[in-house]
């Protein structure tokens, strides 16, 4: 059984997980697929939008980045605590978040920030979406299974008595 200060942490670390992972799930889902049946200029223009947006959205930052905080104090309340039974669900529910905000910071970040550079009515934006997209979809199905996954685990270490 994890304390009430850990237990709060927890619950907030599995709901935050839960909003991220909605958000990519969103995205491979159907703002993505949707994307994909615009014309290339359009669908680079509207990814653009959109990659300008999420960082100066106050709220969605502090739901990314601070689930991430609140999972390395519940990965190291878990090293400190590992005889209690909650502690191998903390470890394993924050490390899959943590995954996944890695996946968004070294895969999604760099790449987006690429297709900010691409002229979307260039002669090679066509070819240029095709591979953003295919590389971007499968990476983001990484992150959205693994804050899915952190989401799940998460639940399990504040269902463990």
């Amino acid at each position: 059984m994890i304390d009430n200060y850990s237990r709060g942490l927890t619950l907030s670390a599995a709901i935050g997980a839960g909003v991220v992972a909605g958000v990519y799930f969103a995205f491979a889902t159907f703002v993505m697929p949707g994307l994909r049946k615009q014309p290339a200029g359009s669908a680079i223009g509207a990814m653009n939008s959109i990659n300008k947006a999420a960082p100066a959205s106050p709220l969605f930052m502090l739901v990314l980045f601070g689930t991430g905080i609140v999972s390395v104090l519940l990965m190291i309340w878990g090293f400190q605590h590992r005889d209690n039974p909650a502690a191998v669900w903390l470890l394993v529910g924050a490390g899959l978040y943590i995954v996944s905000l890695l996946v968004t910071m070294m895969y999604h970040v760099p790449h987006n920030d690429q297709l900010m550079k691409v002229n979307p009515h260039g002669s090679g934006a066509a070819a240029t979406w095709t591979h953003f997209y295919s590389a971007w979809m499968g990476w983001n199905w990484v992150r959205t299974v693994t804050a899915l996954g952190g989401t799940v685990t998460l639940v399990f270490a504040l269902r463990t008595k």
